[in-house]
């Protein structure tokens, strides 16, 4: 091959002329270098860009097990939170004195303080308050488990000599079937004669509809 030698590149097609283009050695070559480049670019980006892909998936993962084991531990810090006020209260008429001699059996304070989580369900953002007839309850019900969810919910008082007190609401706020999201909230009567210095808490337990207790938590009353 001479130096003066050329490539022609023919365009035919049936219904026009042929076209023809003379390309040279060395401007063939450049092409060839331009493209293989071109193609080393694209394979370097694809492999930067799955790397980077599969870095940002870890990086979501990650976040995503912070952000629940931070809202795990808040859950925690809350629930230390509440026992903490009652159990400062539990046989306390006035702060700094311990006056109440009345003790729950074993089993029952046990009971009141016994944290069950199956993981299935969660109860969010509560509130309590009591008045001289009522107490009056709200909460958010989360469904954490694949299926849906149903059962019933019950009440229980916790007084200050440390025993749990059943109270009765209307039947259908205590019920719940949810797939993800329900928000409870009733007036379930207290006993007679209880005035507010004698409520302590109120637990929280909840069945599904086999009977399985899948929850149980106490909680800090409002003032």
């Amino acid at each position: 091959m001479t130096k003066d030698t050329n490539f022609s590149v023919l365009f035919m097609r049936d219904d026009s002329d042929v076209r023809s283009f003379r390309v040279s050695p060395r401007r063939l070559k450049l092409l060839l270098w331009i493209l293989g480049v071109l193609a080393l670019v694209v394979v370097v980006g694809l492999a930067v860009g799955v790397r980077s892909f599969v870095g940002y998936r870890v990086l979501l993962s990650e976040r995503r097990s912070l952000e629940s084991s931070l809202a795990e531990s808040q859950v925690a810090l809350e629930r230390l939170g509440n026992i903490d006020k009652i159990q400062k209260s539990l046989g306390l008429k006035e702060p700094g004195k311990v006056l109440s001699e009345e003790k729950a059996s074993p089993a029952t304070s046990q009971r009141a303080f016994a944290k069950i989580n199956t993981g299935a369900i969660t109860v969010e953002n509560f509130r309590g308050q009591v008045t001289s007839q009522a107490l009056n309850v709200s909460f958010d019900l989360n469904n954490r488990a694949a299926a849906a969810l149903s059962g019933d919910i019950r009440l229980l008082l916790l007084r200050n000599d440390g025993s749990l007190v059943e109270l009765e609401a209307p039947a259908q706020d205590l019920t719940f079937q949810i797939q993800r999201f329900k928000r409870i909230s009733t007036s379930a009567r207290i006993p007679d004669g209880l005035v507010r210095r004698e409520a302590l808490g109120l637990r929280i337990e909840i069945k599904t509809s086999d009977g399985d207790l899948i929850l149980g938590e106490t909680y800090a009353l409002g003032s």
